[in-house]
């Protein structure tokens, strides 16, 4: 059971400041931009790693408690929102996996386990459940909020302009720790989530704020810098800001993060958003998406270009090669672990771990697909990855049935980027959290309602009022 930090009495008073500020975001705004608000809010200012375990459903903290809230919220305020959450098809198919495959995987581990001095308990029917809810609570219940409140590819604009505001505002804090040291989440809250030292780098500092650590900071900021991207390519000004002011000045912030990931991320992906027609970068994406699928395959087989990678994160710094190196060296222990029972995997505990004869744990789980293929084996890897990635591929008869060019680079551009964040989940875990899973929902949300007919389109966009209010003074300019 996880426990609260103690000695943090800012940090409660935080977490129970989210449910009336979600409450009134609901109240004042259209529930999908309520919902995102929520969640945004959440990941960047309330505090990591605080919260509350509520037995037998999930850990309140920063993550959840925005959720759960906008869910209760939604469901109070604007109930007939409520009527897009059915699901069809492929994608009815994966969500009922993620919750049959925890299921499988606990009756498969009906055994007690030891590895060295390591010993755990045979896994029973509410330990399956257990790992549902850890995987439903982070990933499952996000992407199903998000992809039934957005239906239209207006609704994606405002979450790239809100994602670009929020960061133009947020690298405020993030310059004054690069400048002085990332000290804000001690200062507010009163203890530091993560190594100090993982922040130091190049003879500087990596921000972090409230992200928790200056890779995720890195990461989001880079997917902020290509929401700006999009805005520039369909002409939006920021509160009167050149488009290409707004994009570079982010660019600068995220080099400043000095994270090579989210430098590629933003300078790769932000040079293919702005040139590339909607069906190239959806064809860029269709390909990052079936890299990430079979990376598992690719990694089993040692068909994935590990050393190339190494030798070429060399290049750019010896940390950063020998960071890179430890990653796959700790992916093999694990992923040969993970063969042994790959179906369904081996469940919690501790089980999905590598430990040495004295019983110390020998490995470290950086990537999330290794942690999902560990935990719930093949089966839930592609339950949980299918889930997220699947609108991706769908996003080919979606472009079909948008007539305007500018809002189908946009829906092609949100296709790469939900790309980016799930290949990110290749070497880290969810660094996005689950805003960005949030995003991948809405994203998922608007492809499925732009592959109904059109007829029934129509007759759903004159009931869904929220869904035809104006973005803002620059909706005026299209």
């Amino acid at each position: 059971m996880r426990e609260a930090i103690p000695g943090s009495p800012t940090a409660v008073i935080a977490l129970l400041l989210a449910v009336p500020v979600t409450v009134a975001f609901f109240s004042s705004f259209p529930a999908y931009r309520a919902a995102f608000l929520s969640l945004l809010v959440g990941a960047l200012l309330l505090p990591v790693g605080y919260g509350w375990e509520l037995p037998g459903v999930t850990f309140l903290d920063k993550g959840t408690i925005p959720l759960l809230t906008g869910v209760a919220a939604c469901l109070a305020l604007a109930p007939g929102e409520f009527r897009y959450v059915r699901l069809r098809g492929l994608t009815l198919v994966l969500a009922v996996a993620t919750f049959l495959g925890p299921m499988a995987t606990a009756f498969t581990n009906a055994d007690p386990y030891a590895m060295g001095t390591f010993q755990t308990p045979a896994l029973t029917a509410w330990d399956g459940i257990g790992l549902f809810r850890t995987w439903a609570f982070a990933i499952v219940f996000p992407f199903l909020f998000g992809r039934m409140l957005f239906r239209e590819v207006r609704q994606l604009e405002y979450v790239a302009r809100t994602l670009t505001v929020a960061f133009l505002l947020y690298s405020i804090p993030m310059l004054w720790e690069v400048r002085m040291s990332p000290q804000l989440h001690n200062t507010v809250y009163g203890y530091f989530p993560h190594s100090f030292l993982q922040q130091m780098r190049d003879g500087g500092f990596r921000p972090v704020v409230f992200m928790g650590h200056g890779l995720a900071l890195a990461i989001s900021t880079s997917f902020a810098a290509l929401a700006s991207v999009m805005l520039w390519r369909r002409g939006r000004k920021i509160r009167q800001l050149p488009p290409p002011f707004v994009t570079f000045y982010l660019g600068a912030v995220v080099a400043l993060c000095k994270t090579l990931a989210a430098l590629m991320y933003a300078g790769v992906g932000g040079l293919i958003m702005f040139l590339a027609p909607a069906r190239t970068q959806l064809r860029i994406a269709v390909v990052i998406a079936c890299i990430v699928l079979a990376y598992p395959l690719l990694r089993t087989f040692d068909l994935f270009p590990t050393s190339v990678l190494t030798s070429l994160s060399g290049s750019a710094s010896a940390e950063r090669a020998q960071s890179l190196s430890f990653r796959f060296r700790n992916e093999d222990l694990l992923l040969a672990h993970a063969r042994e029972r790959w179906l369904f995997g081996w469940g919690g505990y501790g089980r999905n771990r590598v430990f040495d004869e004295e019983g110390n744990d020998t490995t470290v789980t950086d990537g999330l697909w290794i942690i999902v293929l560990g935990d719930v084996g093949a089966v839930g890897f592609a339950s949980v990855f299918g889930l997220m990635l699947v609108p991706v591929f769908q996003c080919g008869r979606a472009l079909k049935n948008v007539r305007s060019r500018s809002d189908r680079t946009l829906l092609a551009s949100m296709a790469l980027l939900v790309s980016l964040n799930w290949a990110d989940s290749l070497p880290n875990a969810l660094s996005g959290g689950s805003l960005m899973v949030f995003v991948t929902g809405a994203f998922a949300g608007v492809v499925e309602a732009l592959q109904t007919p059109p007829r029934i389109r129509q007759e759903r966009k004159r009931e869904h009022v929220p869904a035809a209010e104006p973005l803002g003074p620059a909706a005026s300019t299209r």
